[in-house]
């Protein structure tokens, strides 16, 4: 029955309005559900970004990542990232050293002082072919007009390198040996024979917040720049 009352009231609309009904019918009904894509689950949104990254390394990084000059300003120069991670393995040869004081020894240079100053953590494994000592530089900013005197200790460690000062820190010593480290350089020093060094290295680089706390020492110097006018007065009035 209703079937018929149905058949019966479409025959009675024209065939032009059944036709314009049906194709609003599919704009605003069918086609905007074509039209949406499928939401993107969270796996297919990872590797989505990852494909991204891989197809322009260091893209999303420098997008995101803040200026490191005005990084430096916000966190008083500490914790800016200043290259991605070292990592190395070969074997260097030893050559005669620079550093002054060490002019009759042998010296392989594994990682050398940085344009940008950063300071390097991480862990260096080698073996030498003679016995060997390791050393770590670090960077010292000290003012020209700064004198340390020889109350403060020995300082034959602390040497100007290609126009900066470094302190060099032994941290190991023999043939073989596995050892972590921070700081500016990696040196390898034997005696006056040359030797090879086969190593493995992995370390980051980071930009150092430089601190140089001497008050003390600059008290130090000025109570003894005080006493030797004092004594340059006496002198003359003795005169």
């Amino acid at each position: 029955m209703l079937e018929s009352k149905i058949k019966v009231l479409l025959s009675t609309i024209p065939m032009t309005l059944l036709g314009t009904l049906m194709v609003l019918v599919i704009q605003y009904g069918v086609s905007p559900a074509l039209a949406q894509p499928a939401q993107e689950t969270f796996f297919e949104s990872a590797v989505r970004t990852a494909n991204d990254t891989g197809s322009t390394p260091g893209a999303a990084a420098a997008s995101t990542a803040p200026d490191a000059t005005s990084q430096d300003r916000l966190q008083g120069g500490g914790g800016a990232a200043a290259a991605a991670a070292l990592l190395r393995q070969g074997q260097i040869s030893s050559e005669q050293s620079e550093v002054p004081g060490r002019e009759d020894t042998q010296s392989a240079v594994i990682v050398a002082p940085r344009d940008d100053d950063a300071v390097l953590s991480g862990i260096l494994t080698y073996h030498a072919s003679r016995p060997v000592d390791l050393f770590v530089w670090n960077n010292v900013e000290l003012e020209n007009t700064t004198a340390i005197p020889e109350e403060f200790g020995d300082l034959d460690d602390i040497v100007n390198i290609g126009g900066k000062t470094f302190a060099l820190a032994e941290v190991g010593s023999g043939n073989s040996a596995s050892v972590p480290f921070t700081g500016n350089a990696v040196e390898v020093v034997g005696e006056d024979e040359p030797f090879i060094v086969t190593y493995s290295l992995n370390a980051f680089p980071a930009l150092a917040n430089l601190v140089s706390d001497i008050q003390s020492l600059t008290s130090f110097n000025a109570t003894a720049a005080e006493e030797g006018d004092d004594a340059d007065n006496d002198d003359n009035d003795d005169e």
